[in-house]
Parts: C-alpha cells; structure tokens; sequence
C-alpha cells in the first residue's frame, strides 16, 4: 500500500498541476513567483488544494474499500495485495494515511489536510465577507467530515483543526457531528452571495466553477443524505425538513465531480494510479454484481467492466475466492472498466435521483417514490452511453432503490453503496468471504481509530470492533 511518503509526493504532483489549473492571473505565472509555494496566501490556492485532497481521498482508498465491501470488485488470483479487506483482518494501521492526509496530511499551502485547507478558506473569507468561498469551503468540510464520522463513528471535530492550540482534540460522537454540520451548512447558505465583497471563485472552485446556484443544490443533496442517516435512530428528527426539500425540489440535476486529472502519471485519477497502474494484477469483477447483472441482462455490465483478456468472459471472483483459484490469474477474470482521468463523484445525477426516491417512499408518495427511481436507473444507463430505457427494474420500495443505487455506484460512488448497505441491509444477497476472520453472519461496520491517533492523541478512544454498528447503522 501507499505509505504517507508516496501520498505526499502523488498528492504534492496532483496539487500542484491542480493549482496551475485554477490559476488565470497574469502574476501567477512570473518567473519570479514560485506558484507552488505562493507568498500571499489567498482562497484561490487554498480552496482547490482542499478538493484535491479530499478527490484523493474519498475517489482513491475509500472507493476502493467500498468496491470490495459492498462486491463490486474482487481480488484477483495470483495476487494477494488486498487478502485483509477481504478477510476483514484490519489493524489500527489500515487507512491511517487517508485518514492523516484528510486532517493534516499534505497540502501545497500550509502543510494541512483537506479539513485544515476549507477551515483556513473558512476563517479567512468569513471575516471579510467572501461569502461564495466561504460557502463552497464550508459544504466541502462538511461533506468530507461526514464520510469520517460514517466511518469512525467518532472523530475530532470541535477541538479539531486548531494546529499548535490543541494537538490532542477529543472525539466527538456521530450525532453531534450531524447536527452541528446541518447548522453550518444552513449558516452559510444564508450568506449574500450578491454582496461586493463576495468574489467569483471562477475556475478555482474545481466542482462547479463558482456557480452558488450548484452549489445550493448541493446543500440540498448533502442535507438530505444527512436526514437519511437518521431513519434507525429518529426517523422523525427531521421529518418536516425531509417534506420541504422535496417541495421545493432543488437538488442537483448535474454530477458534483472532481475532473482535473491529467493522462499524465503526476496527473491520474488517484484510484487508478494506485489500483489499476501501480498496483496492477489485483482487482477482478466480483462474482456479486457480476451475476446480479448477468441475470437481470443488464446491459450495463460490458460498461462496467471489461472482458477478460483470456476468453473475452465476464466472470467473476467471489469475495475471499482468489486464494483458491490456483493456476488462474486476473486475466481469466473481467476487471472494473476505469479511465486514468475519470472524474472522483461526489455526487452523480443517479445517486440525487435515489436519495430522492428514497426520502419520497419513506415521507412523500408511493407515485413519487418510484418516478424518481425510474429516473435513477435511466440516468445511469445513459451515463454507461446506453438508451434510458435500455433495461427497466420492477419498483419495490427500499430494497429497489438501494439495489439500483449500489448498481449505479459502480466505478463511482462505491463507498457510499457501503453506508447504505449497513444503514439499510440492502442488498441482501451478498456472499460471505470464504476467508473472513470474522464470526459467521458478521460482517464490518466501521474502520478501527488510526494508529497515528492512537499514538499521539491520549483523547482516542478504546478501540472498537469492526462489527459494531456506527450511530445510524443496522
């Protein structure tokens, strides 16, 4: 795997092609100005820093995580490089460098992580009533904090994000982080975006090139995802905020996507530089998706996936198979059909349409419900380059819905299919791994506290099983 020096020096290269992407001042480029290394340090560096960061992050080691976990993907035989996701026999030490790289790992400016990158763009435009940079960092903190309270159930929080002031910040629980970031999220889109001192981030916001009309809908999209995670726990909390979203139905109607990324090896989409290019000969097309496709004839599973090298097939390797497969290698296996620059998602059109049908089957109408699952399925076949109606699924409530959400998030958004996977229990088919060193019938819920935590932090908490369910889970 990457240790933190590999991170630094890909994350260093991505940045800083990033920074010089977003730039389109005439003294950026200067023979006597570093750009690299700016002696002014204003939003326009920092906040695309931030999304790097994040992208690398969250499109790099959690999507691969949430492949294997929720079988998409599969390890290949003759490989082994990732035998411990399949078996679930993590340590203390797995996803330490993700976690550091989101909190303090680094970052062109100031040697910060992502978190530290939006705090800073926070701190230094709310001040002066840069309201549109203030926004996008918030949203983007948010979001970003979101996926690690998903993940660790606790996680430095308020304490957190204050460099020499308090370097052992305690944790906070799940819920507090919810509800305070719903707070922050509706405090900065009440900001005047109009107001003269409001500039246009232009093409240094990376997701929607400073249009606030995106990124309102943004809000919304996040917000209601959030709302969601509350419906094992108090599915009444925010019930009344659920229903006016969808009155005023304002979602995204576009992908939220991290697209600068270069056919250029400094450049690459961070999950295929470290799991296709890097790292090549180990992810196979899971036996899951694989024959839950093969036996609805979707069509989307030549999209998805490309045939084996030997015998042009679209088979698959069951979770924890590959150590049994002897003689065979990845190229008697279809494997994830995955571009050097293909976007990281934050969003996609598909996954707003299934939050949507999902947020109407359990608080609006059954009619509702189900046209916006249908919207869901068409939109992921005409990303695939396929008809709308090249295939159509029977609507039956949540597990549809979740079911097509896991198909779509295929090569996208594969660490979100894990949350909904533990927070709903859909789909309910997969396989037990053959090798898991896990009780029968269990499976993981979280990731353990990161040793680096554990280490410097007195404040980490005792370590918690990976079977155990974070707040909002089953």
């Amino acid at each position: 795997m990457y240790n933190m020096k590999n991170i630094k020096s890909y994350l260093a290269m991505l940045i800083a092609s990033v920074l010089l992407l977003s730039s389109c001042s005439d003294s950026f480029f200067d023979v006597n100005t570093d750009p690299n290394n700016p002696s002014t340090v204003t939003p326009n560096y920092v906040l695309p820093s931030g999304l790097a960061s994040s992208a690398f992050v969250i499109g790099g080691y959690y999507h691969a995580l949430g492949s294997m976990w929720t079988q998409q993907y599969a390890q290949s035989p003759s490989a082994s490089q990732w035998n411990d996701w399949e078996s679930y026999n993590l340590t203390e030490d797995n996803f330490d460098n993700q976690f550091t790289t989101l909190y303090a790992g680094y970052s062109a400016v100031n040697s910060g992580g992502a978190l530290i990158d939006y705090e800073y763009v926070r701190n230094n435009t709310s001040a002066s009533g840069n309201w549109k940079y203030y926004a996008i960092s918030t949203l983007m903190q948010a979001y970003t904090f979101q996926v690690l309270a998903d993940l660790y159930d606790q996680i430095p929080f308020t304490e957190a994000l204050n460099g020499v002031k308090n370097i052992q910040p305690h944790y906070e629980a799940g819920p507090v982080v919810y509800d305070s970031l719903l707070s922050r999220i509706d405090k900065a889109m009440s900001k005047d975006f109009s107001a003269i001192t409001a500039q246009d981030p232009g093409t240094s916001d990376l997701i929607f090139g400073g249009d606030m009309a995106k990124w309102q809908q943004f809000a919304n999209t996040l917000k209601l995802k959030m709302y969601l995670r509350y419906v094992n726990v108090d599915p009444n909390k925010y019930k009344t905020q659920i229903q006016t979203l969808l009155a005023s139905n304002n979602f995204l109607a576009t992908d939220a996507a991290f697209s600068a990324f270069k056919p250029e090896e400094t450049g690459y989409n961070p999950f295929y530089n470290t799991f296709v290019n890097r790292l090549a000969g180990n992810i196979s097309a899971n036996t899951t998706m694989i024959n839950f496709l093969t036996a609805n004839s979707d069509p989307r599973k030549s999209k998805f996936y490309t045939a084996s090298v030997k015998g042009t097939n679209y088979n698959g390797v069951a979770t924890g198979e590959s150590k049994s497969l002897a003689g065979l290698t990845i190229d008697n296996y279809a494997t994830p059909t995955f571009s050097n620059i293909s976007p990281v998602y934050f969003f996609t059109v598909e996954e707003t349409d299934f939050l949507i049908a999902e947020a109407q089957a359990r608080y609006g109408t059954t009619v509702a419900a189900q046209a916006a699952f249908n919207a869901g399925v068409s939109a992921s076949l005409v990303r695939e380059g396929l008809k709308a109606n090249a295939i159509s699924y029977p609507y039956n409530g949540i597990q549809s819905i979740i079911e097509q959400k896991w198909v779509a998030a295929t090569n996208k958004r594969a660490i979100e299919a894990f949350f909904d996977y533990n927070r709903t229990g859909y789909p309910n088919f997969f396989t037990e791994s053959s090798i898991s060193v896990l009780q029968p019938g269990q499976r993981p819920k979280r990731l353990y506290f990161p040793a680096s935590e554990r280490k410097s932090n007195v404040n980490t908490p005792a370590k918690v099983a990976l079977t155990v369910k974070v707040w909002w889970g089953l």
